[in-house]
């Protein structure tokens, strides 16, 4: 069952339209998807322990993993590089028990355009622990070391229509001092699932998977990978995105779910966080609705509430790296649980594998392939 956005003035699909038929085998597929293979990684990755961009060591295992699952599915893999180079620093101001300041420096803090300053400030200081007691802070700038970061890509090439490319995304850093099972550790496991029932029942048209590096510290991963693409003249080539981030925390309750807007008749969700939101923007809303339409037919016990059309407009709905191709007017959707609206454990070291629901998990899992097997078949129909 979806809640859609019912304001008709806005130009929003009858929900019984739909925009995909069914498919006896995109259900069977879909109904493939494992809980079992999902807590496996989800205990892999998380095992690593935090993964800043910062932290070489943990990012190049993570990364080793998720190319050995994937090639042991026999999906190629390459990986897109690009540097990383902190030259901030934050300075937090902590009152002590004695009522005494000490400072605690936190270094390689990025300030993205789409991420407010007050928002990272309290996200570190929320991940070190010290929120209770955050008294000031600064910022300071110095020369540092570059790291080299990568984008780890899997392709699925298309039976009917390889020349045209639909893309799945999950970053796969955290913010220090949280193993992050939900933010993102539930979006990675989630596509690994999809690459293996796409191998079972391979797309119509080419399907990448594309695992994100420095989500956390201003989407630098996608925005290199959107400006590759740019560069490389392939963007005219690109379907979509459907982006996945925070995926994995569902609670039954009652006024669990909060929201940074809410407009009469408009933005009005369900005060239970029981529910995935399907969010939308810039031409966005056609895949949206396609999004809709899949869960309605192969997942009708997922829940979900769906801005496919103005989630734009709101600043909350940046947050992530489907941002960067909202930018370019791509169609990009962006799933999610809506981490901190909804979770007290987001950013924080309690986000373990506690906070993940992994039967709501392979819910949106089920979604996520019958999304990208429905857009692929249509993908290839447009083709002809």
């Amino acid at each position: 069952m979806h809640f859609k956005l019912a304001v008709m003035l806005l130009g929003v699909s009858c929900a019984s339209c739909s925009s995909i038929t069914f498919s006896e085998d995109i259900a069977q597929t879909a109904a493939l998807a494992s809980a079992a293979n999902l807590q496996r990684h989800l205990e892999s990755i998380t095992a690593f322990g935090p993964r800043p961009a910062s932290n070489v060591i943990v990012q190049g295992l993570t990364l080793q993993y998720l190319e050995q699952e994937l090639q042991t599915l026999g999906i190629s893999t390459e990986r897109e590089t690009f540097e990383l180079t902190p030259s901030s620093k934050l300075v937090l101001s902590l009152e002590t028990a004695s009522g005494k300041s000490e400072r605690l420096e936190i270094p390689g803090v990025h300030f993205g355009k789409n991420i407010s300053q007050a928002r990272v400030v309290h996200g570190q200081a929320a991940a070190w622990g010290v929120l209770d007691r955050l008294d000031g802070y600064g910022i300071e700038f110095g020369h540092a070391e570059a790291i080299d970061q990568f984008n780890l890509l899997a392709t699925i090439p298309g039976t009917l229509a390889p020349e045209r490319v639909l893309e799945l995304s999950a970053h796969y850093d955290t913010v220090p001092g949280t193993v992050g099972a939900d933010d993102n550790t539930s979006g990675v496991v989630a596509l690994l699932e999809v690459a293996r029932l796409l191998q079972i029942n391979p797309p119509a048209c080419t399907i990448r998977l594309c695992f994100f590096a420095a989500e956390e510290i201003g989407l630098l991963g996608s925005k290199e990978h959107v400006r590759l693409m740019q560069e490389n003249a392939s963007l005219d080539r690109l379907v979509g995105l459907i982006n996945l981030d925070a995926v994995g925390h569902f609670t039954g309750e009652p006024n669990s779910q909060t929201s940074p807007t809410r407009i009469p008749l408009v933005v009005w969700p369900p005060s239970t966080g029981d529910f995935l939101t399907i969010i939308g923007a810039n031409g966005s809303a056609e895949l949206g609705h396609l999004i809709e339409d899949a869960g309605d037919l192969y997942v009708p016990d997922l829940r979900t509430y769906s801005l496919a059309r103005i989630g734009g407009s709101f600043p909350d709905a940046r947050r992530s790296d489907h941002a960067h191709y909202w930018d370019r007017n791509i169609p990009a959707i962006f799933l999610t649980d809506t981490g901190e609206f909804r979770s007290d454990n987001y950013h924080r070291p309690s986000d373990d594998l506690e906070n993940v629901d992994v039967e709501a998990l392979r819910k949106v899992t089920a979604l996520a392939y019958a999304s990208a097997a429905s857009a692929a078949n249509q993908a290839a129909r447009e083709a002809r």
